[in-house]
């Protein structure tokens, strides 16, 4: 019997096991199995998360890692989403002036810039401090949320400005986390923002004394900002991306009140006309930037603290581009994002994600000679790509720049891969069954993941004015038939790889999106998810505005070398009407499917 072998053969054989609920079932077989499985502090289970999940750091509560991770897993092969608007508290704590006046009058909304991190504070998985801030246009909004043992929720809304106009709003937000040597202070939050009109300071900011303190100005010699970023790390560097095309770097571990930029880079190339490129940190040491021009589209950076030069170019004509009319356009990068938890025996910042002109999502690759590895598509839609996050060990989300579409990607599953062996240089487990995990309530249903496609949503909700009448309500001239958001999903920020959150930017609002499982949510286990998820669902139809959850629709995209396929739409019911779990389509719940039929042309035929 299974049950007589010796340990450690019990331990290989269990090891192998899919998922979580796998391994609890084989806990529950006898007592004897029992005290192997959770021998060790759950050895079994840091064995499950550290083979299933490579290179995502997790506390060591690993049975609660295990069914955390395996129900996101679980979540995003169902498609499984809950969408919410993050709105302000009524009661948040005001903190500077809130006096300003406005000297212009902005017909367009605010594009919210969002920074997000969460980190454990106690002994259990539920033991959370999550922050999430965003700049809606002059006014710096904070939530802090505690979970677990200190549960609670605090809102933090500043601004310090005597007059505003659209060249106040703010256009880089970044959260220092507590290891970074300026925020080791309890009882603060510390961040460092930027204005249009060039400010670019580090805020500290105290809820319970409700004051403020700037630390630190970045000098921008009067340039206008159109984006910032923060690398990684507990020295990070911040770059700030000037109207004129130039990017400046900071050490932001300086100790004067005033930091000068120790570098600068120049994004216009000499056959390119283009003065908005688009830059990222790949890691600590190492920047991409976008230029725009045909032989160095994309340029490589090395940062030292002497120098900062090119270490690799990318051209667009090395690319798997169909056509060679329009090139030059082609040659624009839209979105950068480091697939830092993806990286398998590299360097940090090897891997990565860039958008280019051509709608196309490239994979690439320093280590390999080639210029990019693996290439992803939609077909269905034509819209650029305006934002990308990296979700989990093996999915990415692609914010397009029109008709609202949120698009997931499966690493696992590209359009077309230049070498077989890429996706084990990724260090991603290949699209076999084993990859389709599920959560420990799941026992032996929904497993079948039928004939899904890949998924794009739509967030098609104009955000609430929630009559606060604070300063980022920019006018807006609706009409009956403007009942839908059709615009661009400008940021997206996830609070860490083992998160089960994104929070998306659109004009005028931030949404926050939940990946789980409508059946975890309500099934036997569901306990474990209100504490551990922390979601704080109010799932009634007459919930507020601050709680209600959306009833999303979505598209299923075909396969690229399907071109006789049509979209099929799908909507979600609600929580309410939710019938019995089903068994073989492979989707969540609250999808449900319309009757067949074209809907959405491909854009081969458009």
């Amino acid at each position: 019997m299974l049950a007589d072998l010796p340990s450690e053969i019990i331990y290989e054989i269990a090891t192998h096991l899919l998922t979580a609920s796998a391994l609890a079932s084989l806990s529950q077989t006898c007592r004897r199995l029992n005290q192997i499985v959770t021998a060790e502090d759950s050895r079994i289970f840091r064995a499950l998360v550290k083979s299933r999940f490579p290179y995502i750091q997790t506390p060591s509560f690993w049975r609660d890692a295990a069914q955390a991770l395996t129900a996101r897993s679980r979540a995003l092969d169902r498609h499984a989403v809950i969408a919410r608007f993050v709105l302000p508290a009524e009661d948040a704590v005001k903190i500077g002036s809130h006096r300003a006046t406005r000297r212009d009058n902005p017909t367009l909304g605010y594009r919210p810039a969002i920074d997000s991190y969460e980190l454990w504070t106690g002994g259990k998985w539920a033991d959370k401090r999550e922050v999430v801030a965003w700049g809606a246009a002059d006014e710096l909004m904070i939530r802090i949320k505690e979970s677990g043992a200190s549960a609670g929720e605090k809102w933090l809304v500043f601004n310090d400005l005597d007059h505003i106009s659209s060249y106040d709003d703010i256009c880089g937000v970044h959260l220092l986390k507590p290891t970074h040597h300026s925020a080791r202070e309890d009882g603060h939050e510390h961040l460092i923002f930027g204005r249009v009109r060039g400010d670019l300071v580090h805020l500290a900011v105290s809820p319970e004394e409700k004051t403020h303190e700037y630390r630190q100005k970045f000098v921008t010699h009067g340039q206008e900002l159109v984006r910032t970023d923060l690398s990684n790390g507990n020295e990070p560097i911040l770059a700030a991306h000037f109207d004129n095309g130039s990017i400046g770097l900071y050490h932001t571990v300086s100790e004067e009140a005033e930091v000068e930029p120790f570098g600068s880079l120049r994004l216009e190339s000499a056959d390119s006309g283009t003065r908005h490129g688009y830059s990222k940190f790949l890691s600590p040491s190492r920047i991409a930037v976008g230029t725009g021009g045909l032989m160095n589209s994309l340029s490589i950076c090395t940062i030292t603290p002497e120098t900062v030069s090119v270490c690799r170019e990318i051209g667009v004509e090395s690319l798997d581009l169909e056509e060679r009319a329009g090139m030059s356009w082609k040659a624009t990068v839209s979105g950068i994002a480091p697939l830092t938890c993806q990286t398998a025996g590299g360097a940090s910042g090897d891997v990565f994600l860039a958008a280019w002109g051509d709608r196309a999502i490239r994979v690439h690759d320093l280590r390999s000679p080639e210029p990019f590895v693996s290439t992803y598509r939609d077909e269905t839609d034509n819209n650029p790509v305006y934002s990308l996050q990296p979700f989990g060990h093996d999915r990415f989300l692609v914010g397009a720049g029109g008709d609202s579409v949120l698009k997931i990607f499966d690493l696992r599953m590209q359009t077309t891969c230049k070498h077989l062996d890429s996706q084990h240089g990724l260090g991603l487990p290949p699209p076999t069954p084993s990859s389709r995990m599920s959560s420990m309530a799941d026992g032996p249903r929904n497993r079948n993941p039928g004939s899904r496609k890949n998924f794009s949503l739509f967030l098609s909700y104009n955000p609430p004015v929630n009559g606060r009448g604070i300063h980022y309500q920019r006018r807006r001239h609706r009409t009956s038939n403007d009942r839908s958001y059709r615009g661009p999903i400008y940021t997206l920020s996830s609070p860490s790889p083992s998160s089960p959150t994104i929070y998306a930017g659109i004009i005028d609002g931030v949404l926050q999106l939940d990946f789980a499982s409508a059946d975890d949510l309500t099934g036997s286990c569901r306990k474990w998810y209100e504490d551990n998820l922390s979601l704080n669902l109010d799932w009634s139809r007459s919930a507020p505005l601050r709680t209600k959850i959306l009833d999303l629709s979505g598209y299923e995209r075909p396969d690229a070398d399907d071109l006789t396929t049509t979209s099929r739409l799908r909507t979600q019911r609600p929580f309410e009407s939710l019938e019995a779990a089903e068994t073989e389509s492979g989707w969540d719940q609250r999808w449900e499917p319309l009757d067949d039929g074209a809907w959405r042309r491909r854009a081969q035929d458009k």
